[in-house]
């Protein structure tokens, strides 16, 4: 289970939740140097480890996209004057 909130002047408001289920079968030899119950350990960290990576890059890398393209970093007025440019010089293009 995954849930993020802020509520902060700066940001705004911001709620992300969402869960996440996976399995795995795997076979393992039992022996009095490596029994079962360290077997199980070592499959529950490794899964652990898979879904926190999965977590970091599904949740909290598309969130920063999203964040990203909703966000201005620069200045909006120097924005709409590159727009504005931009948009004189193809139209100056298909005129001549």
């Amino acid at each position: 289970m995954l849930w993020l909130q802020t509520i902060k002047a700066d940001s705004g408001t911001i709620n992300l939740g969402g869960s996440l289920t996976r399995q795995a079968e795997s076979d393992h030899a039992v022996s009095d140097a490596s029994p079962h119950i360290a077997n199980i350990g070592r499959m529950v960290e490794d899964m652990e480890n898979k879904m926190r990576q999965t977590l970091n890059e599904i949740y909290f890398g598309k969130t920063k996209d999203v964040l990203n393209d909703l966000r201005s970093v620069g200045d909006l007025k120097l924005a709409n004057k590159q727009r504005l440019l931009a948009a004189e010089l193809k139209e100056r293009m298909h005129a001549s």
